[in-house]
């Protein structure tokens, strides 16, 4: 914990990181937890699967337990026109065997009342779990904006839905700490930290190449950073999202430390 915020190691951090050097770069750099990707975002491949590899799932617990670094969060279901979220099943029992709170997911439906019904029938799978559904808005997706996912959250009807803020989805999809707080502060489940240039990105392209791979760190942007915080609970979880592909040269840990060190003095520097 750091000024009462759990801190998480994203997996975009250390994209590529098998997930038991995951666990131990999040121990190394001080982290609480970790997120890991069970499911691979729509139209990409999954670098390391876990989910069905008990022998892996095993030794992620145990380490976890030797290092005392739990997991917050997995990544991602998309709700598309076609999904059956009876296929989630095996990807959910992971993360509950790994007693991961929040799973991440997004929406590619066009569709707004089907993916809610489906929303709600994996929210319900997941509450068997204790498993909230956390919706991410990202520009270039169908739930695109803050008001996308509160909406989406809203239609499910499920109570353990609520949206992932993400600062950088949020500044590039046009919103803003105002925007945060015009909803219930119980909505967002929790907060993806990092920091953006003021230049919005041109196209799609250009959004999802900064969001994969040219975010800042916490505190050396232009982002709104300290009004988002003024906005959002006081002990409100944050995964550490900062992948830059300038970090390269940088092991696993490195990345790991930079993205803790200066979230550390980015919260410091709020003076709570």
């Amino acid at each position: 914990m750091y000024a009462d915020h759990r801190l998480s190691l994203a997996y975009l951090t250390v994209q590529g990181c098998p997930p038991l050097d995951h666990v131990r770069a999040a121990a190394a750099a001080g982290y609480d937890s970790a997120g890991l990707r069970l499911i691979a975002p729509l139209g990409l491949d999954l670098a390391h699967p876990i989910v069905g590899d008990k022998a892996l799932i095993g030794r992620l617990k145990s380490l976890s337990a030797e290092l005392g670094v739990d997991f917050l969060d997995g990544e991602v279901f998309t709700l598309t026109p076609a999904t059956d979220v009876r296929e989630w099943q095996a990807v959910l029992e992971t993360a509950a065997e790994l007693s991961m709170p929040l799973m991440q997911i997004t929406s590619e439906d066009p569709d707004r009342n089907r993916a809610a019904d489906n929303l709600a029938r994996i929210a319900g799978m997941g509450a068997d779990h204790g498993i909230a559904m956390a919706i991410e808005f990202m520009r270039w997706r169908t739930a695109a904006t803050i008001e996308d996912a509160a909406e989406l959250a809203g239609l499910s009807g499920a109570r353990n839905v609520g949206i992932l803020l993400d600062a950088l989805h949020l500044s590039r999809s046009g919103g803003s700490p105002a925007a945060v707080a015009a909803l219930p502060s119980d909505l967002i489940l929790y907060l993806q930290l990092c920091d953006a240039g003021a230049e919005m990105p041109a196209d799609d392209p250009s959004c999802i190449a900064e969001a994969r791979g040219g975010r800042l760190q916490p505190g050396t942007g232009a982002l709104w950073l300290r009004e988002l915080m003024d906005v959002l609970p006081a002990d409100i979880a944050i995964s550490v999202e900062t992948p830059n592909s300038a970090d390269h040269a940088l092991d696993f840990i490195q990345k790991a430390q930079k993205g803790m060190d200066f979230s550390r003095r980015f919260l410091a520097s709020l003076g709570r």
